[in-house]
């Protein structure tokens, strides 16, 4: 038996013995059960152990050392990560008139409210 990973909660371990058991690789949890109310200062933490020659395959499936997708990098970089100013005309201002017209409401509310208190205030 081989130890992949090292966890400091129980719930991580689990997961990470989840995600082996989908991808076909049997691992188990161990650790002291009682540790985690110790304090974090106090734990060692919890370890997922798989058979020795899986190993190798389970460390690379919980490290994430998958090769890159480019095409989801190609889809992020065209889809994502552009700035607001950037963005056509009619979004920007469907954007504008949204945020006004939840703020106005809201605003005149208010301006009924400070005229009732200031009325109640001075007579």
């Amino acid at each position: 038996m081989s130890v992949v990973a090292k966890y400091p909660l129980r719930f991580d371990a689990d997961l990470a013995v989840a995600m082996l058991g989908d991808a076909g690789i049997e691992g188990v949890v161990i650790g002291d059960a009682h540790s985690e109310s110790a304090g974090f200062g106090r734990i060692d933490g919890f370890g997922v152990v798989v058979r020795v020659e899986v190993a190798e395959d389970a460390q690379v499936l919980l490290t994430n050392d998958q090769p890159a997708d480019r095409e989801a990098d190609a889809l992020d970089r065209v889809y994502h990560h552009r700035r607001f100013a950037d963005r056509p005309n009619w979004v920007r201002y469907g954007t504008y008139t949204v945020l006004s017209a939840l703020a106005g409401p809201v605003t005149i509310a208010a301006l009924f409210q400070a005229w009732w208190l200031l009325d109640g205030f001075f007579p």
